[in-house]
């Protein structure tokens, strides 16, 4: 799956250096042994000893080798971490800061807060082009938020918050899964991120809204008029 948030396409970019670091390193070492099986083919065993030179020379290479992975490695985990920007066509109010939404996670759903007191459940609508940071936490157990092509998985744990910041390039839906057991009906645990325009956006959370607000009408008129007991 492609990226489609800063965070993630550095993260990206480092799994794949691992994984040609990997390849390098698995060719290199049975390079070697095929090279000493063929020279010695049918020679007479005996000891082999390698001269001081030679053991600090490949020392010191595989050190050097070590050391340029660690720095790559500290250096696109840095830049993962930074905080987005919002775009040009982003949300107008959220340019200098984050939009914040509050994401609780219970068994065995997700529940959405957006700023102006709307809610909803399963589906998160983020405006395109926005920085976004999450707001996680829990009701209950642990539970991983996990979006694989927006940002990397984060918990929400009982009594702690934690904080997930993406900034979604394309509008569209994007998927996540449980990553974490959290009861018998973890694998149904589901979300979805539905990235939309701004005008969009805020549209749905005005819609979310007046929604829940005429249900809540709704319910405290019948309280009122003896129907409900």
């Amino acid at each position: 799956m492609a990226p489609h948030s800063p965070g993630t396409d550095q993260i990206d970019t480092l799994l794949w250096i691992g994984f040609f670091i990997a390849a390098i390193v698995i060719v290199a070492v049975n390079g070697a042994l095929i090279y000493a099986l063929r020279r010695n083919r049918g020679a007479a065993p005996r000891e082999m000893r390698g001269g001081r030179r030679i053991q600090l020379r490949v020392g010191g290479a595989l050190a050097a080798f070590a050391a340029a992975v660690l720095v790559v490695s500290l250096i696109y985990t840095d830049k993962a971490r930074e905080t987005p920007a919002s775009g040009a066509a982003g949300l107008a109010s959220a340019k200098s800061t984050p939009l914040q939404i509050s994401a609780t996670g219970q068994q065995w759903l997700w529940r959405y807060d957006y700023p102006n007191e709307a809610f909803s459940y399963y589906k998160l609508v983020v405006p395109v082009d926005t920085t976004v940071e999450l707001d996680l936490v829990s009701t209950d157990v642990i539970h991983t938020w996990d979006v694989p092509q927006l940002a990397p998985q984060r918990d929400a744990v009982p009594g702690k918050t934690n904080h997930v910041v993406f900034r979604a390039d394309e509008e569209g839906d994007y998927r996540g899964q449980s990553a974490t057991f959290s009861g018998q009906a973890y694998a149904a645990m589901r979300t979805e991120v539905e990235v939309v325009s701004p005008q969009a956006y805020k549209a749905f959370v005005a819609r979310q809204k007046a929604d829940i607000q005429a249900a809540q009408d709704r319910v405290v008129g019948l309280i009122e008029n003896g129907e409900v007991p």
